[in-house]
């Protein structure tokens, strides 16, 4: 239920990316755009006018984006505002390199750049941060998620080869940035960085949010903390360790904090409870179980949990709902028809995305456990493909709601009509 931009997470998740979006090369060239062969240009949103020199610099970049056994290009270009103009450019794989970098020149509108496991090192990222709106860069790991029974979400690749031997960015970089006065966000997950590089991240003025591949030790925090409108963290890609959480405690101005791809022990998820300050917590792809749920602690500022992509079947709820949070998101775990009652206990909600939970069918929505959470305001069933226009009369009993999400489900064209027209008050988006 959260919209993250494309910058990565995207990525975020894009990985966690809530709303209209297409898998690169969905969209189709428009007519000033004909002339390039569709697998070369693949825009997401309308693009407007442009010079051949820039349409140009589009199809090289297009190019590099081409692998094995896929018919598009990887590469994301997306327009935005009236004219259309190139706000947000994503690049996968090693194809990609420093030489492009310059044609970024053409494009003075970008504001997010994500560069995914590309061999662009220090020399290139300093090109490119001379782009006057850049706001958001991303410098990550190819995300290769996939989970047996639901396949790969949006922007997964696992069929792309790791090369672990491409060029990184490092602490050089870091005194790159410094320099900007545009940049808000920097993910830092496929970088070469250390603790004393982070001292120039205090002469960044808009910087608030913060990817970092490094161990958190003392000095890292102290140069955090010298951030003065910085309090979004991520961290992860690697092995946590319980005293980190511990050191992050004593940074005042961390409000949400991010672990993405880490196995976390239960010494990591009681430390969690230390963090007095963070008011929205995200555990991706950490491996959690029902069991290790009895282990998570939270402050008593926490109002957001993110669960997504780990394998929890339901019962371990039971603990979260001690958290007394306003928001949860358990997307690609296990719930079924079977455990989706465990959501009962989770009284304090008025946010809840159980998207991609493929067990859940007509069954669970019509067991009235859902409907029976009154108190939620909104509510995202995305990916439960198993949910059909047979759930029509229970579905129409959540109208307490003020967004109801429903996309990639089997409702159809109709029933989703039939639903609006009978739920005046809930936005039903399909």
């Amino acid at each position: 239920m959260k919209n993250i931009p494309v910058c990565p997470l995207l990525i975020c998740a894009m990985l966690l990316m809530d709303g209209a979006a297409f898998a690169a090369g969905d969209a189709a060239p428009t007519a000033t755009l004909k002339a390039l062969p569709p697998h070369q240009y693949n825009p997401f949103g309308a693009p407007g006018e442009t010079s051949p020199e820039l349409l140009a610099a589009l199809n090289k970049m297009s190019e590099t984006g081409i692998i094995t056994a896929r018919r598009n290009s990887l590469h994301l270009f997306r327009w935005s505002g009236a004219p259309p103009k190139l706000t947000h450019l994503g690049l996968w794989g090693v194809k990609v390199t420093d030489d492009l970098m310059p044609l970024t020149a053409l494009m003075p509108d970008l504001e997010f750049v994500s560069l995914y496991e590309t061999s662009v090192d220090d020399a290139g990222l300093e090109v490119l941060l001379k782009l006057p709106k850049l706001r958001y860069l991303t410098l990550a790991p190819i995300d290769r998620y996939e989970k047996e029974g639901f396949g790969a979400p949006q922007w997964s690749y696992p069929e792309i080869p790791k090369n672990n031997d491409r060029p990184r960015a490092t602490g050089r970089v870091l005194r790159a940035l410094s320099q900007s006065q545009t940049l808000e966000s920097i993910d830092l997950w496929d970088a070469l960085v250390e603790s004393k590089d982070l001292a120039a991240l205090s002469e960044t003025p808009k910087l608030g949010s913060l990817g970092l591949p490094n161990v958190i030790d003392e000095e890292a925090v102290r140069h955090l903390q010298a951030c003065k409108r910085l309090g979004n963290l991520t961290i992860g890609n690697r092995e946590i360790a319980a005293v980190e959480i511990e050191r992050l405690a004593a940074w005042k101005g961390l409000r949400k904090l991010t672990i993405l791809r880490s196995r976390l022990s239960g010494e990591v998820l009681e430390a969690l409870s230390k963090l007095e300050t963070v008011q929205d917590l995200n555990l991706v792809d950490c491996g959690l179980t029902d069991d290790g749920l009895a282990h998570l602690k939270g402050s008593s500022r926490l109002a957001s949990l993110n669960l997504g992509r780990n394998e929890i079947q339901g019962p371990g709820l039971v603990h979260v709902a001690k958290l007394n949070l306003k928001s949860l998101e358990v997307t690609f775990n296990s719930l079924t028809d079977g455990t989706i009652q465990h959501l009962r206990q989770l009284g304090s909600l008025d946010q809840l995305n159980i998207s991609y939970n493929t067990g859940i069918t007509d069954l669970g929505i019509q067991s009235g456990t859902l409907q029976g959470m009154t108190h939620l305001r909104k509510l995202e069933l995305r990916g439960l493909k198993k949910v059909t226009d047979a759930s029509f009369d229970d579905l129409v009993k959540l109208g307490h709601l003020t967004n109801m999400g429903i996309r990639e489900t089997k409702t159809s064209v109709e029933c989703v009509g039939r639903l609006k027209a009978a739920m005046p008050n809930t936005a039903v988006f399909k």
